[in-house]
């Protein structure tokens, strides 16, 4: 199986059913060699009934197309919460999450996704949990001062330079 023509054509048969749905198309893998893993979503995320209609869509053209083995399997989903973000409108969906980014130099920096640009994103710094030790001593040492001087740390973050983001989870 050819991976390349079989991205590519798949590319072009979803393009205008996902354009009229308002989807959009993350990710085609191939990880084993007869099986095709298609993910797909939305600004608001995407139901199930959606993947098994796009499911059947891509089947009736792949098996008209010759370009895949009869015993192909195909998966079509959405992304899920844990695989990394792959294309810059899955980022507006989690503005107010927090991201792990590995950007292309290897530095990592984890914040709280707070802007969305076309070309970059901009993460606000987390602080640690505090102990509630922690936060009555915060608390105590805050009410004694007249004013409080907090900086905040911000980076903003090409598209270009982000090697891979995930969202965090705290449990």
């Amino acid at each position: 199986m050819n991976f390349e023509a079989v991205k590519n054509k798949i590319e072009e048969w979803l393009q205008p059913v996902l354009e009229v749905k308002n989807l959009f198309l993350v990710d085609i893998k191939f990880p084993m060699g007869r099986q095709i893993e298609v993910y797909v979503d939305s600004d608001k995320g995407i139901h199930i009934s959606e993947c098994a209609e796009i499911s059947r869509f891509l089947e009736k053209n792949l098996d008209e197309s010759g370009l895949v083995p009869e015993n192909y399997i195909l998966e079509v989903s959405s992304p899920g919460m844990d695989n990394p973000l792959r294309v810059p409108r899955q980022y507006k969906r989690r503005v107010g999450q927090v991201l792990e980014v590995t950007k292309t130099d290897g530095v990592q920096v984890v914040g709280e996704l707070i802007k969305v640009n076309d070309g970059s994103i901009k993460l606000r710094d987390v602080p640690e949990e505090m102990s509630k030790t922690q936060k009555a001593k915060e608390k105590k040492t805050a009410d004694n001062r007249q004013q409080t001087t907090e900086t905040t740390k911000e980076w903003t973050v090409n598209f270009s330079e982000i090697k891979r983001a995930t969202i965090q989870f705290k449990f």
